[in-house]
């Protein structure tokens, strides 16, 4: 559904996009993931043609965005970052006008908002003005203005940005629904996201792919940083993790005049119930448990 050929992106004499390539097939959510200037806008914007790549090609439904950019462009809906809305309007109006601007017939323009409208959730907020609603509310008309012409591939860029938790959960759901007959590209720096609406994650920093594939695949080691205070700490984690794994010592400092050990323990195995017995047995007081997965030490090492 979309393929990324060895894309490169110059501005002046500056190369933001290094030889980028992927391919995302249907049906999945894909979460482009760096950090701040990694190039992912940059790229969004080269797939929905509002730039050309200065070398390489990019097929949207088979569509080459260079030489056939109107009908790739019929295969996208795009929302940015910042959701631009005609606050004034009402929601039906807006859908109305967005939908003749994406060229969907008159006739069936009518029908196509109120089954859109249905299936976000904003069918009882049609007549609303558009600058009474929450702002999850406004991301929920954003995204119906993107379906309107029922695109294959959808673009959406921050979409949880701002929202409360229980409005990012409403959007999680409506994206994985979404995504059973479409591609998504989510574009995000929180980790979060990616682990709760992704099935495929595309790391690049500085314009290059880092690491692509399936978040499951990327995870590996779990890395725990563990603060304890008490005695003969690392012989006795040893005896609960595998061979393999790994145990650091970071650091001691003292609370209350005790000695307590910052460490770091990587392992693919769930230890903390094992941990919590282990720290009973031995007269333990742990002080603090931190988990951070591969992916989550992959992103923070691009800072």
């Amino acid at each position: 559904m979309l393929k990324v050929k060895k894309i490169h992106k110059s501005f002046g004499k500056t190369e933001v996009i290094k030889g980028l390539s992927f391919n995302v097939k249907k049906g999945d959510v894909v979460g482009l993931l760096g950090p701040n200037g990694a190039g992912k806008t940059t790229t969004m914007r080269m797939i929905s043609s509002y730039y050309f790549p200065s070398k390489g090609e990019i097929y949207v439904n088979n569509y080459n965005t260079q030489t056939e950019t109107l009908k790739s462009q019929q295969q996208i809906g795009y929302m940015p970052e910042n959701n631009p809305l005609y606050s004034d309007m009402l929601v039906y109006d807006y859908l109305v006008m967005t939908g003749k601007f994406y060229g969907v017939k008159k006739d069936a323009l009518e029908k196509r908002i109120l089954d859109i409208s249905k299936s976000v959730g904003i069918r009882d907020k049609l007549t609303t003005p558009i600058k009474e609603l929450s702002k999850g509310y406004k991301q929920r008309v954003g995204l119906a203005s993107t379906l309107l012409h029922d695109p294959k591939l959808l673009i959406l860029d921050e979409p949880t940005e701002g929202l409360d938790p229980n409005q990012r959960e409403e959007i999680r759901q409506l994206i994985r629904k979404l995504s059973k007959n479409k591609v998504i590209l989510i574009s995000t720096h929180v980790m979060q996201e990616v682990k709760a609406m992704c099935n495929k994650v595309i790391v690049i920093n500085e314009g290059k792919l880092v690491v692509q594939g399936e978040p499951e695949s990327l995870t590996g080691k779990k890395h725990l940083e563990v603060h304890i205070q008490g005695d003969n700490i690392e012989k006795e984690l040893k005896k609960i993790l595998n061979e393999g794994d790994e145990v650091e010592i970071l650091e001691t400092y003292e609370v209350e005049g005790k000695k307590v050990t910052k460490l770091v323990i990587k392992t693919e195995k769930e230890i903390r119930g094992d941990l919590s017995k282990l720290a009973s047995k031995n007269n333990w007081v742990v002080w603090q448990i931190t988990v951070q997965d591969a992916l989550e030490e992959v992103f923070e090492n691009l800072k």
